[in-house]
């Protein structure tokens, strides 16, 4: 996985965006680090090198959205809508994500690591160069689960039957 530079943090006072139609908006070169966003509708938003490290997004709809290296480490994501968003080069990293959906959306060069997921639906996402390493999965629904041409769920069912 390549990495660009990370978007520059400094030391502001974290922004808050509460019950706003931000649809399409462009956001480029921003730090938002510990930023706020509450009901916020960015479907179709453009972010560019924004740094977003532990903000906390609550009902925010992200839905064809198209992001370009951000960083999220840390960040908190509930009941937000990323379907058929597009992330390029985005560090979720330790990020925990409650009731989201990333339905159809394509995620390449994403550090995934030490992320919590709890109720994610990812239906139909592609993931192309994401580190997963200690990902844990548990009560998942994985039927057509494909990791390099592996089908994952036909795989489980194997080694289960085989009693390992």
């Amino acid at each position: 996985m390549t990495r660009r530079k990370k978007p520059v943090r400094r030391s502001r006072p974290a922004h808050r965006f509460e019950h706003a139609e931000l649809r399409g908006a462009a956001f480029e070169d921003v730090t938002l680090a510990g930023a706020a966003f509450d009901d916020v509708d960015l479907s179709e938003a453009r972010l560019k090198n924004v740094d977003l490290g532990k903000a906390e997004l609550d009902d925010v709809s992200l839905a064809g959205a198209r992001m370009n290296n951000l960083d999220l480490e840390g960040a908190e994501i509930r009941d937000a809508s990323l379907v058929r968003c597009v992330l390029v080069d985005i560090d979720l990293s330790a990020v925990r994500l409650r009731d989201a959906t990333l339905a159809r959306a394509k995620l390449s060069d994403v550090d995934l690591s030490r992320a919590e997921l709890e109720d994610a639906r990812l239906t139909g996402a592609r993931l192309r160069n994401v580190d997963l390493r200690n990902v844990r999965i548990t009560d998942a629904s994985i039927e057509g689960l494909t990791i390099d041409g592996v089908r994952i769920d036909r795989l489980l069912a194997r080694v289960r039957r085989k009693g390992h």
